[in-house]
C-alpha cells in the first residue's frame, strides 16, 4: 500500500480507504468485521462509515482493537443514511446526541472526520458549529468534512468551514469538476474522491461492440478487434486489468486527491483493489481514456 500526506496535518493516509455503507452490512456484521481485517492486512488505514450507529461503530471497533488506534484515520457521516442533509438534520440537540454515542460508547474513542452532505453542510446552525469547534478544542473531532458535487463545490469551499471535500471522481469527470477539485486545493482543503468506477461501464455487451468481442472463454478470435477502438471497450480488453482496476489505478493518478474511497463486496474483491497501488497503470490508458471522452456523450458530473 502506499500512503499520501493529508495537508498539513503530518498525517499521511492510505491512497486507498474504505468505505463501510450501513444499509449493507448492517444485517451482516460478521462481513464488516472481515472486509475490516482484510483492509487493516493489505496496509489501508483509511475508513469511511456513513453513520454514527452506536451498534454498528462498537462492531467494527471490536475489528480495529487489534492495531493502535492513533494508526487509523476513520469518518464518519454526521447524518444517517436515511436522513436528508438538511440545517434541521445538523440541529445541536440531534447532533450533540448522536456524536456523543460515536465517541463515547463505541469504543472509537474520537472522531477523526465527521462528513457533512448538501444542502444542510452550507447552512450548519451556528450553535452546531460552536459545538463541533468545541469537540474538536477537546481532541474528540479533529476535521470536519463537506459532500459535494459540482454545482455546490465552490460555495462548499468559499465558506473555509472545512477542512476536506469528499465528491465523486471517475474517467468521465468534466472538467469543471476537476477545475473545482484544483479550487479547493488551492485553499488548503483536502479531497477525498468516492464512486471512481462509473456504472454504464461495467458489462461488456454494453461497451464493447459485438464485432470486437470474443467468444465464450476468450477462444474464439473477435471479427474485428479495433472496432471499439476510440470508445470505453478498452475497459474490457486490457489485459490482466479488470475494467474497475483501470478505473481505480486513473483515479490514483491525480495528484490532488488524498484517498480514494472503494466499496468491497468480500475480501477477495478487496485485496484485488488494494494491489492497485502498487501497479502501474499501462501507458496507453490515458490516451485511451481521453479519446473516449472526447467521441462518446460528454457528461456534467
Amino acid at each position: 500500500m502506499r500512503y499520501r500526506p493529508f495537508g498539513r496535518s503530518g498525517l499521511a493516509l492510505s491512497t486507498i480507504g474504505l468505505r463501510l455503507s450501513f444499509d449493507k452490512l448492517n444485517k451482516n456484521r460478521a462481513l464488516l468485521q472481515k472486509l475490516i481485517v482484510s483492509a487493516m492486512e493489505n496496509g489501508i488505514n483509511t475508513y469511511s462509515f456513513d453513520t454514527c450507529d452506536v451498534g454498528f461503530l462498537k462492531c467494527a471497533a471490536e475489528a480495529f482493537s487489534v492495531v493502535e488506534r492513533k494508526l487509523l484515520f476513520i469518518s464518519l457521516t454526521a447524518h444517517e443514511p436515511h436522513q436528508s442533509p438538511s440545517e434541521d438534520t445538523y440541529a445541536l440537540a440531534g447532533l450533540k446526541d448522536r456524536l456523543r454515542g460515536a465517541v463515547k460508547e463505541t469504543g472509537l474513542h474520537w472522531i477523526d472526520l465527521l462528513f457533512f452532505g448538501q444542502p444542510g453542510a452550507g447552512a450548519l446552525p451556528e450553535a452546531s458549529l460552536n459545538f463541533l469547534k468545541s469537540l474538536q478544542r477537546s481532541k474528540m473531532l479533529r476535521y470536519l468534512g463537506a459532500m459535494a458535487e459540482t454545482e455546490d463545490l465552490a460555495a462548499v469551499i468559499k465558506t473555509g468551514k472545512f477542512d476536506v471535500v469528499k465528491t465523486s471522481f471517475d474517467i468521465d469527470s468534466s472538467w469543471d469538476k476537476r477545475r473545482q477539485i484544483d479550487f479547493a486545493v488551492t485553499r488548503d482543503m483536502n479531497v477525498i474522491a468516492t464512486d471512481f468506477f462509473p456504472s454504464m461501464y461495467r458489462n461488456a455487451e454494453d461497451v464493447v461492440p459485438k464485432e470486437a468481442r470474443r467468444g465464450f472463454f476468450g477462444f474464439s478470435k473477435a471479427k474485428n478487434p479495433l472496432a471499439g477502438a476510440g470508445t470505453h471497450a478498452f475497459l474490457h480488453q486490457t489485459a490482466d486489468w479488470t475494467p474497475e482496476q483501470l478505473c481505480l489505478g486513473y483515479a490514483l493518478s491525480q495528484p490532488s486527491m488524498s484517498c480514494i474511497l472503494i466499496d468491497a463486496e468480500s475480501p477477495e474483491h478487496l485485496e484485488s483493489l488494494a494491489g492497485v497501488p502498487e501497479r502501474h497503470l499501462p501507458s496507453s490508458v490515458p490516451a485511451q481514456i481521453e479519446m473516449a471522452r472526447f467521441n462518446e456523450q460528454p457528461r456534467t458530473g
